[in-house]
């Protein structure tokens, strides 16, 4: 009798402790040596490597039970950085039942799989880079905060104001290849957004633009080495169909750009929302990039620098599109 009650106690025990095997020594070792946050740029960016702590946590607490679990996840990976979290998912006990708790149970290989890779290249590098081209064509130096970590993966990279920024390693999308690729759209935000102020009756407008400027400079920098799809990130058809209706997405769209909600400016941008059966999501990217070409087309090749000094409606007017 005491054998079968000790071994149900090993039995609900195991229940209550997270199989973090995946995680291997090795992994753990080589993202030790990450530096916990990293200044670039003269100063002007830094990147937080929040996913090293991560990492670190689960490794360490692989054989405790999961009240430990989450008590260490939360003060070392959430409680440092908790304005960023409740930006992005929320209060502490939301980042642990949505977040770590879903990728402890199915996602331990890939936190040790990115996390080596985001840690073997030099990722401080990219963004070094993307920041001095963009300050180079431009002449606007790109400044803010980057945080780098495991979250719910809802968006691969994105903002939350005042140079804030995210990149997800839990999004598919973010390999090494793909954030090379999109940096320079990103980085362009943090000099956009630093110079354009949002005009509160014109939000969805602001936010065309915006993302349409990206898409815009993202060419400039890498020009054909990627297509526009891929630039637009979408697929072939998706173009194809957005150049055969373009009056038509404009038209129904401009109502939405002139408007003071943020629900409606934010669904111009939103890949999940598509206004149109056949076409993309996000399909805002398309319009805020087709007024920035005629902007282009119509005051000079240089002339894309300007959109960083003029309001939306600026833009819009001063391109002809869609008059």
């Amino acid at each position: 009798m005491k054998k079968l009650l000790f071994t149900a106690v090993l039995f609900i025990t195991s229940l209550s402790t997270f199989s973090q095997q995946q995680i291997e020594q090795e992994a753990y070792y080589r993202v030790a040596k990450v530096k916990d946050s990293v200044s670039l740029f003269n100063g002007r960016l830094r990147l937080i490597n929040i996913f090293k702590q991560q990492l670190n946590v689960l490794y360490e607490t692989r054989n405790l039970p999961q009240e430990e679990v989450k008590k260490q996840l939360i003060s070392r990976t959430y409680v440092p950085y908790q304005q960023f979290w409740e930006s992005y998912v929320g209060d502490s006990n939301t980042y642990y039942e949505n977040v770590m708790k879903t990728l402890i149970k199915d996602s331990l290989r890939m936190i040790a799989r990115k996390s080596l890779l985001f840690s073997s290249f030099n990722i401080d590098n990219f963004f070094s880079l993307a920041a001095s081209v963009i300050s180079c064509y431009s002449g606007k130096n790109p400044s803010g905060t980057w945080f780098i970590a495991f979250g719910h993966g809802a968006t691969d990279m994105g903002g939350f104001g005042d140079g804030r920024m995210v990149l997800d390693l839990t999004h598919s999308k973010t390999d090494m290849a793909y954030v090379q690729m999109i940096l320079p759209h990103e980085i362009n935000h943090q000099v956009y957004d630093k110079n354009v102020v949002e005009d509160t009756s014109a939000r969805g407008l602001y936010r065309v633009i915006n993302e349409g400027f990206a898409v815009y400079v993202n060419q400039v920098v890498f020009g054909d080495k990627y297509t526009l799809g891929e630039y637009l990130q979408y697929t072939q058809p998706e173009l194809e169909f957005c150049r055969a209706n373009e009056d038509v997405i404009f038209k129904k769209l401009k109502p939405f750009l002139f408007t003071n909600s943020k629900e409606h400016a934010l669904a111009l941008a939103n890949r999940g929302q598509k206004p149109f059966n056949d076409g993309p999501g996000a399909i805002g990217y398309y319009v805020g990039y087709k007024i920035v070409e005629a902007y282009v087309l119509r005051h000079g090749k240089e002339s894309w620098k300007d959109i960083y000094n003029l309001s939306p409606a600026e833009v819009l007017q001063k391109s002809g599109y869609g008059s």
